[in-house]
């Protein structure tokens, strides 16, 4: 009678808990047909500034972090599905690294992507700082990712943030 006791509180229990939750997203097969068709050069512009609030408001600047600015895609769409989900990802085949720009956020956080074909992408950064915690310092902040739009000849202006 027990082991039925204890059987269903971990069968109601398990209710709780995404099946999901931990396990990585894998990336689909890359798509090279997809990928030799994206323009690679255009006059679009995409500029913003990457920050994360603490929980009591204070700012925390991206400076000097790395954006990287990515196709928005079939492929890609891992990516951004393991963001919203808060899961982790498997890394992603080498190719996409052609496909990816990079740039450095200034002191305050600001960036600039200049010549960028017209599209859908993701803009992807890091911010994170030490907070004092009851158990000691500890790392807050993370992971960000924000899609945008740009059209040839335009500029973008992106708040990257969570």
């Amino acid at each position: 009678m027990r082991s039925v006791a204890i059987a269903i509180a971990l069968l109601a229990l398990s209710g709780c808990i995404s099946p999901n939750q931990g396990r990585p997203v894998v990336y689909d097969d890359f798509p090279v047909a997809e990928y030799q068709a994206l323009p690679t050069s255009g006059s679009g512009r995409i500029s913003g500034q990457v920050f994360m609030k603490t929980r009591g408001g204070q700012l925390k600047l991206g400076a000097g972090k790395d954006v990287a600015l990515i196709p928005a895609t079939s492929y890609t769409a891992a990516l951004r599905r393991a963001y919203e989900e808060s899961r982790p990802i498997v890394a992603p085949d080498p190719r996409l690294l052609a496909y990816t720009r990079h740039a450095q956020a200034d002191s305050d956080g600001n960036f600039v992507f200049t010549q960028v074909p017209a599209g859908r992408y993701y803009l992807t950064s890091e911010v994170t700082w030490e907070a004092q915690t009851k158990f000691g310092p500890a790392t807050q902040g993370g992971f960000i990712l924000t899609p945008v739009t740009v059209s040839e000849g335009q500029e973008a202006r992106v708040k990257v943030t969570r």
